[in-house]
């Protein structure tokens, strides 16, 4: 064995060594290499085979190999060098022509094949392949595991919604540039204010029809699944992006003379009613229909402008992230008697929000949202006489 420990002996640099420590603090989730590592350095301190071998609580044997196989691949790289030999594996079964034929096939399946079906299994899909020239014999794991190594998962999907408003993109970047502290160009003064405005109308008082079952050990709250329904309520809400204030009324339903009274508590108030200008984000409702709310809002408030988002552009009001956290945290579970303990419930949330609100963090802009739409489609394509 002395021999062995001479012809094997190893000696490595300042960077080797670096290189080492850092690949052992990088490859915690593969113990293999980790011990690779420790006997490389253990060697180049000088350790003998048997006293790495007793270190590290592996053989002797493997001591010398990794040794030896670290000097033969040295010139790869320190870390490659005690990386896993490429493997043979077993031989491919099906081609590359095949496997490009399984993919073409599942992609196209809901296109071209005349199926009753909205989603595909795997037990569908395989159904489809076995119809193809070559491929009557591949299993459903075979197809599972070339779908689960492939980019393409033709049993995914989501929703999306492409923009169909003429004027979607200078509608958007208005808004955006708002956020940003701009308006047609200009930086926005201290006199200037954004709120942002919506309502959250046909809110369901639901009362359940047993009480629930309070946090015990061992057991979560208990809700009871089913409920009594009692009416609806409308919650119109109004957020000064840059101030982080909320102020919201509850009506029985939503119309122009329940907004307008959002406006009257908004606008009566300081510093609103003294801005030079107050910028009203607002969607297309029947509340604020851009057909008539711009006109009349500067007829009531002079110093008030209508900042209309385009069409299935909510996501733009900033209003909308506000009325996610009453969804969350003030509307699921609901267990509510009457509308009156429900308006108490959104009105006594919104004072409490109220102490401890902040302006969100709004990042993306005018400038994101024209490279996003140029990845997606050509500027031509937004047109929606091409749809």
């Amino acid at each position: 064995m002395a021999r062995s420990v001479y012809k094997y002996e190893i000696k490595l640099n300042g960077k080797e060594k670096q290189a080492l420590r850092q690949a052992k603090h990088k490859g915690r989730e593969n113990a293999r290499v980790i011990i690779r590592i420790l006997i490389i350095l253990l060697a180049a301190q000088g350790k003998t085979i048997a006293a790495t071998a007793v270190s590290l609580s592996c053989a002797e044997q493997t001591v010398l190999n990794q040794r030896k196989r670290f000097l033969a691949r040295r010139m790869e790289g320190v870390v490659e060098a005690l990386q896993d030999m490429p493997r043979s594996g077993r031989p491919l079964i099906y081609t590359a022509h095949q496997q490009a034929l399984m993919t073409v096939t599942v992609c196209a399946t809901l296109k071209e094949h005349d199926l009753p079906l909205s989603r595909l299994s795997t037990a569908d899909l395989l159904r489809v392949i076995h119809q193809q020239a070559g491929l009557a014999a591949v299993s459903q794991s075979t197809l599972a595991r070339h779908l689960q190594q492939h980019a393409l998962k033709p049993w995914q999907y989501r929703y999306w919604l492409f923009p169909r408003d003429p004027e979607f993109v200078s509608r958007a970047c208005v808004v955006l540039d708002l956020y940003a502290g701009f308006w047609e160009g200009q930086k926005l003064s201290p006199k200037d204010s954004v709120v942002s405005a919506d309502e959250k109308s046909g809110l369901q008082i639901l009362r359940r029809c047993s009480p629930s079952r309070p946090t015990i050990r061992g057991h979560v709250l208990q809700v009871e699944f089913e409920y009594e329904r009692l009416g609806t309520v409308a919650y119109h809400a109004a957020w000064d992006i840059f101030r982080g204030k909320i102020f919201g009324r509850v009506a029985e339903t939503t119309s122009i003379a329940t907004f307008n009274q959002l406006l009257e508590h908004v606008m009566g108030q300081e510093p609103y009613q003294s801005n030079d200008r107050v910028f009203w984000v607002v969607d297309g409702g029947c509340a604020h229909h851009r057909s008539t709310f711009p006109t009349r809002l500067t007829g009531l408030y002079p110093n008030a402008l209508a900042v209309l988002l385009p069409v299935h552009s909510s996501w733009l009001n900033q209003i909308e992230l506000y009325f996610s956290i009453v969804q969350r945290k003030v509307l699921t579970p609901l267990d509510v008697v009457d509308a009156t303990a429900l308006t108490r419930r959104l009105l006594g949330f919104q004072d409490y929000y109220a102490e401890v609100a902040k302006p969100f963090t709004w990042r993306f802009t005018s400038a994101d949202l024209k490279k996003r739409l140029a990845a997606l489609t050509t500027w031509s394509d937004l047109n929606p006489k091409n749809l």
